[in-house]
């Protein structure tokens, strides 16, 4: 893929399973592959102030509301008790700080800012868009 050949990355769901040290990468490599005036979407970010019991009461909310309540709960079960969820209890999840995230973008090369709604379903969690830095 050419360099600066893209409008848009989104970026949902990812930056939790990226270690802190880490997650500067692949912001990088999608600078470098944003046109000037891209916009990388970094969405679904989870905040250090938000519990797991927050996450799994919205996953059953947004399941009750759009017909899916039991599998949903079923799903959440199956988690509970794989090693999926030894593994994350173990190793954990990254979570930022909307500074932090701001801060890690610019970091990048971007400039960032928080959108004012997650685009999931869960609005525990946040929504970030980022633009090349001019110059």
């Amino acid at each position: 893929m050419a360099e600066h050949s893209l409008d848009l990355v989104v970026m949902h769901s990812v930056a939790q399973y990226l270690m802190a040290a880490g997650a500067g990468a692949p912001f990088a490599l999608f600078h470098r592959l944003l046109k000037p005036g891209g916009v990388l979407v970094v969405s679904d970010v989870m905040s250090p102030e938000v519990m797991a019991a927050t996450d799994a009461w919205a996953l059953l909310r947004f399941g009750q509301a759009n017909g899916f309540f039991l599998a949903a709960l079923w799903g959440l079960l199956r988690a509970l008790l794989s090693d999926y969820w030894r593994l994350r209890s173990r190793l954990g999840l990254t979570r930022y700080a909307e500074a932090a995230m701001i801060e890690k973008l610019g970091a990048a090369g971007f400039v960032a800012e928080r959108a004012p709604a997650n685009i999931g379903h869960n609005q525990a969690r946040m929504t970030f868009y980022a633009r090349p830095a001019e110059g």
